[in-house]
């Protein structure tokens, strides 16, 4: 992670506003679970803080060594809509989803269960993070 982001996330984090540390063991469970590897620095995020985020954004990860991982959750519900397996779910937002790809250059999409229209954002899971964070920081300052 960038020092920008650890900025962010030092200055804004309130106590539960993530889950907390979790082991290679549980993120390799949600690796297989999915069927894919989570990139680089979203499985150092994920390693870090397990899931969750800062200013109301929060980061699907993993929580812990069981099947209600949220980025589990999320991602089978939204292959079940038709969301392509190179995806995972990363953020819900409700009318779309966030999604990082686990091949091709770990690009971050926008994804609509309607449209299934995929809308690359971001090229980097760092790039959507930080960008996420100080949107919201912006927003929570206002």
């Amino acid at each position: 992670m960038n020092l920008k982001i650890l900025q962010m996330i030092n200055e804004y984090d309130k106590e539960s506003d993530f889950f907390g540390e979790v082991s290679e063991d549980a993120i390799t469970e949600a690796e297989n679970r999915l069927g894919v590897n989570f990139p680089r620095q979203y499985r150092e995020y994920v390693k870090k803080y397990g899931s969750g985020g800062i200013c109301g954004v929060d980061i699907l990860g993993v929580e812990g060594e069981t099947d209600g991982s949220s980025v589990i959750e999320q991602t089978k519900r939204r292959r079940k809509q038709g969301l392509a397996k190179k995806y995972i779910v990363i953020e819900n937002v409700d009318e779309f989803v966030y999604c990082l790809s686990t091949v091709d250059e770990h690009k971050v999409i926008r994804w609509s269960s309607i449209t299934k229209e995929e809308i690359e954002r971001y090229t980097t899971f760092n790039e959507y993070l930080q960008d996420s964070f100080q949107e919201a920081i912006d927003n929570w300052e206002e």
